[in-house]
């Protein structure tokens, strides 16, 4: 009995120690007073922002720039022809040496003649026959004494013979090989004393002025380019010309979508070689634009060229971007806001919409600079 009543004293004085604490869940208990807030909070939300994304931003405003269209590609001869025997026969006469220019109507060689001449003097005296027998019996019908007939057949005849000596003497002509066109005969593939069959390749003649310098447009530039647009052409040797587009493709290369276009060079001196790697510049309109680095550059999902930003509300976003112009150095992009945060570091490790954590280069940091993953 003694021993509960100790138990019970006990308890008691251990719960009036309890109340007297103050304890907040002591006072919600007994007063309705709310316990106060967990003091743990401020500790997640800084632990939540250092787990963004880091990433670095600088401050990027357009600036006019005057849009600019580079292709890569070559410089080619405007005609240019592969000069063939149109006659079998044994080369008599080299007029002109490889590399010699040549004017419309020149020499370039000669096949050997006689027998071509034989030929058409056979077909001559064949026809001055013909002639004299249509003469005589034309004479014979009007008196009545050759049949209508017989004169037809004179007629006949003649006209053949004399099918045969035009067809002689093209044959004749043909053993002379001239130039079609003003050029350079920038190979000769026979020598004196060559037999050649008809068709045979007997040399390359390419015509010198103008000169051509081609390249590929992508299909986003189609629309842009038009006939008689100013060009400058830079070629691998240094020279620079003015030149004009003279030819726009209607149809895509099949394989890469592109279009080949064509502008006229002068080439008075016969400076430019055919083949040579050419750099071809058109000029547009100026438009604002931001200079960057190319390799701030990326891809969407689908195939869209574009950069990296981070919003006001420090989400990441991709906008797609038109290439104006570029360079040894940056590219110039239209598309974007005239001011905006684009990311410089780390754009490879962040997806477009999430929320990043940026930080800014320096104000006087020059954007073509930095980049990145």
């Amino acid at each position: 009995m003694m021993r509960s009543l100790l138990l019970a004293a006990g308890l008691a004085l251990a719960l009036v120690v309890w109340l007297a604490s103050g304890q907040p869940a002591v006072r919600q208990l007994v007063g309705g007073v709310p316990a106060a807030a967990p003091t743990s909070a401020p500790a997640d939300a800084e632990s939540a922002e250092r787990a963004l994304p880091r990433v670095r931003v600088a401050i990027s405003e357009a600036r006019p720039i005057a849009r600019e269209i580079v292709v890569y590609g070559r410089t080619e001869p405007e005609r240019e022809v592969v000069l063939r025997a149109e006659t079998n026969g044994r080369v008599e006469e080299v007029v002109a040496e490889k590399g010699a220019r040549v004017a419309a109507g020149d020499v370039v060689l000669r096949l050997d003649r006689r027998e071509r001449e034989a030929m058409v003097a056979q077909a001559e005296a064949l026809v001055a026959q013909r002639e004299l027998e249509y003469r005589a019996a034309t004479r014979l019908g009007e008196r009545g004494f050759q049949a209508e007939t017989n004169v037809a057949g004179a007629a006949a005849a003649l006209a053949a013979a004399r099918a045969e000596l035009r067809a002689r003497q093209v044959v004749l002509a043909n053993t002379t090989v001239e130039a079609p066109f003003d050029g350079v005969l920038a190979d000769r593939t026979v020598e004196v004393g060559d037999y050649v069959d008809d068709g045979d390749e007997l040399g390359h003649l390419i015509q010198v002025e103008p000169f051509l310098a081609t390249g590929e447009i992508v299909e986003t530039d189609r629309g842009r380019v038009e006939l008689g647009m100013p060009v400058d052409v830079e070629l691998a040797d240094g020279q620079r010309h003015r030149g004009r587009i003279s030819y726009i493709d209607s149809v895509a290369e099949e394989a890469t979508r592109t279009f080949r276009i064509e502008a006229t060079i002068p080439n008075a001196r016969g400076r430019i070689p055919a083949g040579m790697s050419a750099t071809l510049r058109l000029h547009f309109a100026e438009t604002m634009a931001h200079r960057v680095s190319a390799s701030l550059l990326t891809l969407s999902e689908d195939h869209r060229l574009g950069v990296m930003t981070v919003d006001g509300d420090d989400v990441v976003r991709f906008v797609p971007v038109d290439l104006v112009r570029a360079d040894a150095e940056a590219v110039w992009l239209a598309g974007l806001p005239e001011r905006c945060r684009l990311i410089v570091v780390g754009q490879g490790f962040v997806h477009a919409g999430e929320r990043v954590a940026p930080s800014e280069v320096p104000p006087d940091a020059d954007v073509v600079a930095e980049g990145g993953a």
